[in-house]
């Protein structure tokens, strides 16, 4: 474990001046409301994994292995849980204040809601937030510096480019740069603004900070794969890259020799970097890693046992959160015997046959035959516990497995349209590739490990539940079909300058009424709910 102690900035003796400071980089990312996981229905057995994180960096402020510790959030904060979709982010922007970042840069989720009310505010800074008896508004750094107005194209006043933290009397130089999102998130969310992901300028602006500040050292904090960020970087300019989106472990030095972190997600741990400035200013990195704290998930529930290994003004936080949400996400809506699955690969799972059933049945009554969602706006699994043969499904696990409150909208299409959209979510699943109410055979080029974005896919045949064979030629038959406003404004979708059968201001939203038909099925089935686990599509590749 590492531990910390933070050097105060100015005043330092000369002896100190002469030695080199090691100043420890710890990076979150893609957090997604994990304040907690209460997902497990029973409070003894909630995880409260930003109280052992913030535990942790206590613990290593404490130390005097280091001379200072950088905090950073890779983005992807709010969206994701009931505990903090239900607070507006509030629980998520509390612990931050607590924790004291140093800085953080825009998820893409981060435009889910209105992001100037619930990530940044017009100081580049953190938003305020009110959580119970909890307030504030920190003035954390906000950083994407290629984040553009589209009408005007300026840049926006809600997010820095760089900011200049201070650490052990070293300055360092921390720069947010962010993809275009586009494609992972709903259209009009991003429509009023403009991504420039050119990084030729980004290069620039680096080596502009670095002539006119003239810091120790450059990190550059991304909502991105850092190995990509790494490797198109100068390693003369930039000291360390820290990314996110892509939910995975990354620790690595690229060939060009910058080293690159990435904390996974959902709380589950942070990734870690020590950055040592030698006297002479230069700057190196060593002891490049990740950390778990989930390997053990026992330590983190609040037992007595465990109190002094978890924060307590975050359990406090999370107490508050919890409340306000308890009463409504503790509703049982029934049970089942089948694990719904998420599994990210090309074809049906589980849980994608188990919410476009649930699609279906929301909108049938206005004429849809078919439901699509994409496997990605599927959050998470609902496992049934070992040693147990069913499982109770709660108010808080719909808010959880589908969290980002999609609009289910109706489209006509025909049958050549369709054959394009089954074949757009096989490359691609962000256009839908999890379906109910049809089959379909396909064939593909490449084999299942060829990236599916690379292979060719070529539908062959559809044949919706009643039985009906749909002509993939035809351009005349009408197909009504439900999908989400997120899967419906993918660039190039086939609903591309279509507009729905009823408006968006008007279409029922997702989670909200999947639980009014569990509600139904309760009453209705005893309680039982049932799950699909038959195939969708069938390839025919010979």
């Amino acid at each position: 474990m590492f531990s910390i102690a933070i050097a105060e900035t100015s005043g330092l003796m000369p002896e100190e001046q002469n030695k080199a400071k090691r100043i420890l980089v710890i990076e979150t990312t893609d957090i997604h409301g994990y304040i907690m996981d209460a997902s497990s229905g029973k409070e003894e057995t909630f995880q409260y994994r930003l109280a052992y994180i913030a535990h942790l960096i206590n613990e290593a402020r404490a130390s005097e292995e280091y001379d200072g510790i950088l905090l950073l959030d890779g983005g992807d904060l709010y969206q994701g849980t009931p505990v903090s979709n239900l607070t507006g982010g509030a629980a998520i922007r509390a612990a931050l204040d607590v924790m004291d970042y140093d800085a953080i840069t825009l998820g893409n989720h981060e435009f889910d809601w209105e992001v100037t009310e619930y990530a940044a505010d017009q100081d580049g800074t953190i938003a305020p937030y009110v959580l119970g008896d909890y307030f504030g508004d920190e003035k954390t750094p906000v950083l994407a510096s290629n984040l553009y107005d589209a009408a005007t194209g300026e840049r926006v006043p809600f997010t820095q480019d760089y900011v200049i933290v201070e650490k052990a009397g070293r300055r360092i130089a921390i720069v947010g740069y962010i993809p275009d999102y586009r494609k992972s998130i709903m259209f009009e969310k991003i429509a009023p603004y403009s991504i420039d992901p050119n990084m030729d300028k980004l290069d620039a602006l680096m080596r502009r900070i670095r002539d006119e500040e003239n810091p120790d050292a450059l990190i550059l904090l991304a909502h991105a794969d850092p190995v990509d960020i790494a490797e198109a970087a100068d390693p003369s300019i930039v000291d360390l890259v820290a990314g996110g989106h892509s939910h995975k472990i990354k620790a690595e030095w690229a060939s060009n020799g910058i080293p690159y972190i990435q904390g996974y997600y959902y709380g589950n741990g942070f990734a870690s970097a020590v950055l040592v400035i030698a006297p002479d200013g230069k700057a190196t990195v060593e002891d490049v890693q990740y950390t778990s704290i989930t390997d053990n998930k026992e330590l983190l529930y609040a037992t007595e046992e465990n109190a002094e290994h978890l924060d307590p003004e975050i359990m406090e936080i999370s107490y508050a959160t919890w409340t306000a949400v308890q009463e409504e996400m503790s509703e049982v809506l029934g049970y089942t015997d089948t694990p719904i699955l998420k599994v990210k690969k090309v074809g049906a799972c589980s849980a994608g046959n188990w919410i476009t059933g649930l699609m279906l049945r929301a909108t049938q009554t206005d004429g849809a035959l078919m439901a699509f969602y994409n496997v990605g706006g599927i959050r998470t699994s609902l496992e049934i516990p070992e040693g147990q043969t069913t499982r109770e499904i709660t108010v808080y696990d719909m808010y959880t497995i589908t969290p980002f409150a999609n609009s289910l909208l109706l489209y006509d299409i025909t049958g050549q349209e369709l054959a394009t959209l089954l074949q757009q979510g096989l490359n691609q699943p962000n256009y839908g590739d999890q379906m109910t109410g049809l089959t379909f055979t396909y064939t593909a080029t490449g084999d299942a490990d060829t990236p599916r974005a690379e292979r060719e896919f070529t539908i062959k045949s559809i044949t919706l539940d009643d039985g009906t064979e749909v002509d993939i030629n035809d351009t005349e038959t009408l197909y009504r079909i439900c999908t989400s406003n997120y899967n419906a404004t993918m660039p190039d979708s086939v609903f591309e300058g279509k507009e729905p059968v009823i408006s968006l201001a008007d279409a029922p939203i997702d989670n909200d009424e999947f639980i009014r038909l569990l509600r139904e099925e309760k009453e209705a089935n005893g309680g039982y709910i049932a799950v699909d686990t038959g195939a969708r599509g069938i390839d025919i590749t010979e």
